[in-house]
Formats: C-alpha cells, structure tokens, sequence
C-alpha cells in the first residue's frame, strides 16, 4: 500500500548539472542586522504589558474555576445519590442509558468548551 502513493521525487546517484550558475549569494551586512536587533529588543523590554498579563491570568483563574464548579454540579449530585441508603447492596436504575448519554453531553459540554471555538 505504502508503494502506491508517489510523492513525486525520484533518488538519482548526482544531481542533473544545468549548466547555469548557482546565484551569487547577497552581501549581508551583519553588523546592521545585529545592530537592528539589539534596537528592536531594546523597545521591547522598555514595552510593560505586566497589567494586561495580569489581569488576563485573573480572567483566566476566573474562568476555570468558574468550569470545575459546573462540573462538580453534574457529578456530585450522582455520588451523593449513590451514597444514599449504604445499607442496601443494589441499586435499581431504570433508563439509566438516556439518563447517563445526557449527563454525559452536559459534562462535555463544559469541559470541551475551547475545542469548539
């Protein structure tokens, strides 16, 4: 199967010489490109986004932890069900299939939040 698919190059022992020159490589001045970078580094440290690093972080905390309460909400509930009458070894759940498919989706819905965006 792996033969089937041709990416489209084939192995040769020396490239096919054209005859036309490879081009000259472009003078670079160095000392410019380095100079110009130091400057452009220099304007980025003088830059202060702290505050706005900061206050996204807080948005962020915020919304996670705004996240795990809504899925403590759909998850508690079941174990505090279960937990009721220990003394009793069975548990009779009808319909439990369409009750659990819809827990389910509520609980993805929330944990899968930035898959969808």
């Amino acid at each position: 199967m792996a033969e089937d698919f041709d990416f489209g190059f084939t192995a040769v022992d020396e490239p096919e010489q054209t005859g036309t020159p490879a081009p000259a490589a472009p003078s670079v001045d160095s000392d410019a490109i380095i100079d110009k970078i130091v400057q452009l580094e220099a304007k980025l440290l003088q830059i202060d986004n702290s505050g706005m690093v900061d206050e996204h972080k807080a948005l962020v905390e915020q919304d996670v932890a705004n996240k795990l309460r809504d899925v403590e909400d759909l998850v508690l509930p079941l174990l505090y069900n279960l937990q009721k009458n220990p003394e009793k070894e069975y548990i009779h759940w009808p319909n439990r299939t369409a009750i659990i498919d819809k827990q389910i989706e509520k609980i993805k819905a929330v944990t899968r939040y930035y898959e969808r965006i």
